[in-house]
């Protein structure tokens, strides 16, 4: 310190100037305040935030699926109750036309069903209809009498006896048209000249 004091003493008066300056200069290089402390902001926070925004509008999207898959089995269920409810009143609406059980059922080689009736039961109507025919055009199934029913249906009654109706009348759900003879009684349905199997409608 005591040399640049000599020195600084020695120099012309432009020459202590510029010593001055420098003198200085070097100081506030020396006493500059500390720098401020950088930040370091977490950049993944904001991916976190778009995967929860990604999970809030796929969870909707979830449970749309599901409550569209729910009404979906629900309208296939009403579906499924109102065909069934459909073929049970399609059922009720007809009769057997006698009281009997079956003794052989509709195959392809026998067009109808024998009942294992005995002489005299009543034979009855299976649906409001008219008489379209009484005759024995089928003469190894004796006196036959053919109902005309709504919507092409066709029913025909055989082995009868004590006819209680006439071509052309009217006839009613469950009335009685004639009684069984000695032979067990055969029984057949068309839809228009299609033979039908008769137990998918009655009951």
């Amino acid at each position: 310190m005591g040399l640049l004091l000599l020195l600084f003493l020695g120099l012309g008066m432009l020459a202590r100037l510029i010593l001055l300056m420098l003198l200085f200069s070097l100081s506030g290089c020396y006493s500059s305040p500390p720098k401020s402390a950088v930040i370091v902001v977490e950049k993944s926070r904001h991916l976190e935030n778009i995967n929860q925004q990604r999970l809030a509008t796929e969870q909707p999207s979830n449970q749309a699926r599901q409550t569209t898959d729910t009404a979906t089995e629900q309208i296939s269920q009403i579906k499924a109750q109102n065909q069934q409810r459909k073929k049970s009143n399609q059922r009720s609406s007809w009769r057997a036309p006698v009281t009997a059980k079956v003794s052989k059922t509709f195959s392809k080689n026998h067009q109808g069903l024998t009942f294992n009736t005995q002489f005299g039961q009543d034979i009855r109507a299976i649906r409001d209809g008219k008489v379209i025919y009484i005759g024995d055009k089928m003469k190894s199934h004796g006196t036959m009498i053919i109902i005309r029913h709504p919507l092409g249906f066709y029913s025909t009654y055989t082995q009868s006896q004590s006819l209680l109706v006439a071509q052309g009348d009217q006839i009613k759900k469950n009335q009685v048209i004639a009684h069984t003879n000695s032979q067990p009684f055969y029984f057949e349905m068309k839809k228009f000249k299609q033979t039908i199997n008769p137990l998918k409608y009655l009951k």
